[in-house]
């Protein structure tokens, strides 16, 4: 309690508060990956919300943490560009984004120090941060939990060593922005930041297509059904299921998710001897 109290202190404080920001953001959500292989497509866009707390520690660099809640969904259906195979292969997603995040600033043109303040800059982010997802699919008008059905052969006997796909990752974001001061107060910011991922299963393919009499007697028809979903718009009765190993998505390549949007913040406690100056264009005297 005592170490949870001084750190209280300290982020109260009038010099550490005067150097920090509060605020919200918005914004579009996007994901690439098997179900939607372009990026940005406008189809998968969604919706993207967070808190945002940034610390200014000099002129150049600031720090940002956020916590953000979006979804991102795909569809071969939406995404298949007329390929034969995307159009048999039928899958489907969605998934809900809960991210922290812990990003590092670099403002080009600077943007706050003890006694002086910028009222634009570009800039440029990146970081580290921990989301967790859970795709679903929806099946007979209610939405299933993908994961714990193993759709790829995950926790199958004749698949060892292929565990179940951790729900909880870490993604690195990267990404660019423009800041402007409001006032003595506010500020607004507009970035895109790419999140690279460490999974391919943000959508819930990646590998193969498992071995369907195992899958149904282990794990049912409904897992079965929603690992190959070719049966619903196969017109062929030749095509109307994926064999054992063939393949189901492109573990080559992991996904990746998007949340580009615009920042307000509100400065606490502004010093009032603040200036519009650059202490790097200062004069000098010789």
């Amino acid at each position: 309690m005592r170490s949870i109290f001084l750190l209280l202190l300290f982020f109260s404080s009038n010099t550490f508060a005067q150097k920090a920001e509060i605020g919200v953001f918005g914004g579009i959500t996007n994901y690439l990956g098997d179900l939607s292989p372009v990026a940005f497509a406008p189809s998968e866009t969604q919706w993207c919300a967070g808190i945002v707390y940034k610390y200014n520690p000099g002129w150049h660099f600031s720090l940002r943490s956020a916590l953000t809640y979006g979804s991102i969904t795909g569809s071969d259906a939406r995404n298949n560009a007329g390929q034969e195979y995307r159009i048999r292969r039928n899958l489907s997603f969605r998934s809900p984004i809960i991210e922290a995040s812990l990003m590092g600033e670099y403002n080009f043109w600077g943007w706050q120090g003890e006694s002086y303040t910028r009222t634009l800059t570009p800039y440029l982010e990146g970081g580290l941060a921990i989301f967790h997802f859970n795709p679903q699919a929806l099946y007979n008008g209610q939405w299933v939990d993908l994961q714990p059905l193993g759709t790829e052969g995950q926790g199958l006997p004749s698949y060892k060593g292929k565990a179940p796909y951790r729900l909880t990752q870490i993604s690195v974001p990267l990404g660019i922005g423009i800041k402007v001061r409001l006032g003595e107060h506010w500020c607004i910011a507009a970035d895109c930041a790419f999140r690279k991922t460490f999974t391919d299963y943000l959508d819930d393919v990646s590998t193969f297509f498992p071995n369907r009499e195992e899958i149904l007697e282990l794990k049912g028809q409904m897992a079965l059904d929603l690992s190959d979903r070719s049966f619903e718009v196969a017109s062929d009765s030749s095509k109307l299921h994926f064999a054992k190993n063939q393949i189901r998505g492109d573990f080559k390549n992991k996904d990746w998710y998007f949340f580009p949007g615009i920042t307000i913040t509100y400065k606490l406690n502004v010093n009032k001897q603040q200036n519009q100056l650059n202490p790097e264009n200062c004069p000098t005297l010789k």
